[in-house]
């Protein structure tokens, strides 16, 4: 049975106005996502093709919202880096930041339930998915890596403000 996307509910008692119960929620199930070809180099089409069709699928969604979640990666990325900078393992300090990697899906169902239209089922499928995929350092840059190109064909099909 495939599972119904999330659905947030709005006010009132629930259910269908009837007395019935709500019917339960759920999240989107993550697909899978694969960031290396089997000799180990990045897929290149998850910064060409890939990206691009999502920011197609994204063009509702405005510059700014996508920005923000773009500012958060980078940001931990940053972090990563400095970490790193200061001797410490690249795997250790991800572990470190792992939860807060982790929070894009809680920001990004959190801003689909406030506004559809601001995070629609494309973007919150997109977070789901890679943050399912996402299990080391080297998954985390290759997404960064996705991710840029993603934001820089938004900039193209997007809503510009």
């Amino acid at each position: 049975m495939a599972q119904q996307p999330y659905q947030p509910q709005r006010g009132g008692q629930g259910g269908r106005g009837h007395g019935n119960p709500p019917e339960p929620k759920s999240l989107l199930t993550p697909r899978p996502v694969t960031y290396f070809q089997p000799d180990g180099s990045l897929i290149p089409t998850l910064m060409d093709n890939q990206a691009e069709d999502l920011a197609q699928r994204l063009s509702q969604v405005t510059t700014t919202q996508l920005r923000r979640f773009y500012d958060d990666v980078l940001t931990l990325r940053q972090r990563l880096a400095a970490e790193q900078r200061q001797g410490r393992d690249k795997e250790a300090v991800f572990n470190d930041l792992r939860a807060d990697f982790k929070m894009l899906k809680a920001k990004a169902v959190y801003a689909n339930g406030r506004n559809p239209k601001t995070v629609p089922l494309p973007l919150l499928q997109f977070f789901i998915d890679h943050v399912a995929a996402v299990n080391n350092a080297r998954d985390f840059e290759a997404f960064c890596k996705h991710f840029q190109a993603v934001v820089a064909f938004h900039k193209f099909y997007g809503d510009n403000r």
